[in-house]
């Protein structure tokens, strides 16, 4: 059975010969930069509004429910 050192110095070879990732290179290579569209981004913004509005909506009625409850409880 192979040491660690040795399996990891065989990866990073396989790693070098597919020209992928190298051990010890000091910057990864750039990946190309997405192009964002001004129309999605405004329509996501839009739809993370809702969903949020939706999200607390739901936290708050669960808040007050509970409270009721609470309450309700103590009384009878």
């Amino acid at each position: 059975m192979s040491s660690p050192t040795n399996l990891t110095d065989s990866i990073s070879q396989l790693r070098e010969r597919k020209g992928g990732f190298r051990v010890g290179q000091s910057a990864p290579p750039e990946a190309p930069q997405p192009t964002k569209l001004n129309s999605s981004s405004a329509e996501r913004k839009f739809a993370t509004d809702f969903f949020m509005l939706f999200a607390y909506g739901l936290f708050a009625a669960a808040l007050i429910i509970q409270l009721v409850l609470l309450v309700w409880l103590d009384l009878f």
